[in-house]
């Protein structure tokens, strides 16, 4: 699905995020502007209020708590009347003062607790209900006022209420309609609303860019690991930017991309040289096989042919042997930690080689110190074989071949040199290939494949351990082994 790419994903957390963060500011402005219009509302009730209570005491005689001595009314100005003013034309001047406070809007009601009207102005609510429920929000108790007056703000169905409750059982309410009030923020809610989608859309249509120029790279990487990935391995992952995260990527990529491929033409020559080298036996087993059956031989040609396909036969197994521990090897066989001593392997391989160093005109000579090391005892000792018989076999007759153990520098070490024909400079780098041979014809002549230091290579990284090896031509060959000390 579509929602599933990571530019839907960015979008969507940034449509969450625009989303709350939006509606978090809005809200919280409509709150604020909606506290400052109903303060701005409370603050006109209450100074209706400080100027009206005189006139509705003049108008309703004791609205306003037990009456003392008579007291000048006051007038529309909030002065006092001269005294010399009847009652009669105080109340006159009272209902204009409460007229002036209808004009501006505001309607005045008087009740006692048990809900009785004692004064309403021509613009108060008539529904009963209204007063009922202001009792009721406000919870007035059905006794004698405070010793005190105690103003309450209180909010009903389209009015916003001031009830002033001075000493004594009556009440004096008020009002201002809301209505106008309710229609503004009304109409701020819809501009808010608006103003947060078009912020929210806004910000998400920017996000979308931002987020496509973002992962346009990773369009690009997909594109170039596709075509590696269809056959076209010369490929390189274009790299614009190395310090960002995606050109470190990139150039991880280009380089697992360079070892895959490199393995896999490894693989590919490993693949050839193997059915090569196992395509020579098979022949000559197929041909004498065949030849032998065509016609009728005598018994030691029948002898002689048996044994050369004998030969064949153990060729293949020797390379196939070869093969089957290198596959180990790279599979990540395990090394056995036994403790063994390079001196004690050694000298059984010159003990087992000395007949094939007779038969080929060379010299051993070991030179044994202890070399403790911890691994398998016996791949180690194939190792010292195939070095020293690799030194017997491909050099010319007379040679002296020294193998010297001992440790140096903290590590075990195995020294197998010889003073033979030496190896070109320009094949040094490659000896340790599968299949490498630096004299072909004479190794085919002894049987190798090219394999034997592929796996002494192997062997002895699998311990932890390095080989080097210098050579010289017509001077001989040094190959150095170090091995972890146990």
């Amino acid at each position: 699905m579509v929602f599933h790419s990571i530019r839907w994903r960015i979008l969507a957390w940034n449509f969450g995020l625009l989303a709350a963060t939006a509606s978090v500011l809005l809200v919280a402005f409509y709150r604020h502007e909606k506290q400052a219009r109903l303060q701005e509302l409370d603050l006109r009730l209450r100074q209706e209020m400080t100027r009206g209570m005189g006139a509705m005491n003049e108008v309703v005689p004791g609205v306003a708590g037990p009456r003392g001595p008579a007291a000048p009314a006051a007038r529309p100005n909030g002065k006092a009347a001269p005294r010399g003013d009847n009652q009669e034309q105080r109340a006159t001047k009272a209902r204009q003062a409460l007229a002036e406070i209808v004009e501006a809007g505001v309607w005045v009601q008087a009740v006692d607790l048990d809900g009785k009207s004692l004064y309403r102005s021509p613009n108060a609510p008539q529904d009963p209900a209204l007063i009922a429920q202001a009792l009721a929000d406000l919870e007035i108790p059905a006794e004698e006022g405070p010793a005190r007056p105690q103003d309450l703000m209180a909010t009903l169905p389209g009015h916003r209420v001031l009830l002033h409750r001075p000493p004594g059982r009556n009440l004096v309410m008020f009002g201002g309609p809301t209505a106008q009030l309710d229609a503004a923020l009304a109409a701020l809610a819809r501009s808010l609303t608006l103003a947060g989608l078009a912020i929210v859309f806004v910000g998400c249509g920017i996000g979308w860019i931002l987020a496509g120029r973002s992962l346009r790279p990773i369009d690009r990487i997909a594109a170039d690991a596709e075509g590696i990935a269809a056959g076209d391995f010369g490929r390189k992952i274009d790299l614009e930017d190395t310090e960002s995260e995606l050109g470190r990527l990139a150039v991880v990529l280009n380089d697992t991309f360079g070892k895959m491929n490199a393995a896999r033409e490894h693989m590919a020559q490993f693949t050839a040289d193997a059915s090569h080298e196992l395509r020579t036996p098979l022949t000559v087993i197929l041909s004498d096989s065949q030849g032998a059956l065509r016609q009728e031989r005598t018994p030691e040609e029948y002898r002689a042919t048996l044994e050369t396909i004998k030969q064949s036969a153990l060729r293949m197994k020797s390379i196939s042997d070869a093969l089957l521990e290198l596959a180990q090897g790279d599979a990540g066989r395990p090394v056995a930690q036994d403790p063994c001593d390079l001196a004690d392997l050694a000298d059984e391989s010159v003990a087992l080689l000395g007949r094939v160093a007779r038969e080929h005109g060379a010299k051993l000579v070991p030179q044994l110190e202890g070399a403790p090391v911890i691994g398998d005892a016996g791949r180690l000792g194939r190792v010292i074989l195939n070095l020293s018989v690799n030194a017997i076999l491909h050099n010319e007759a007379g040679v002296t071949v020294t193998v010297t153990t001992g440790v140096a520098d903290g590590w075990s070490e195995l020294r197998v040199a010889d003073d033979g024909r030496g190896i070109p400079a320009e094949s040094l780098p490659h000896i340790f290939e599968r299949f490498r041979r630096v004299d072909a014809s004479r190794s085919r002549h002894t049987g190798g494949a090219g394999l034997g230091l592929a796996i002494v290579k192997q062997t002895v990284e699998a311990h932890g351990g390095t080989i080097a090896v210098t050579s010289e031509v017509g001077k001989g060959t040094v190959f150095v082994v170090r091995l972890p000390k146990a």
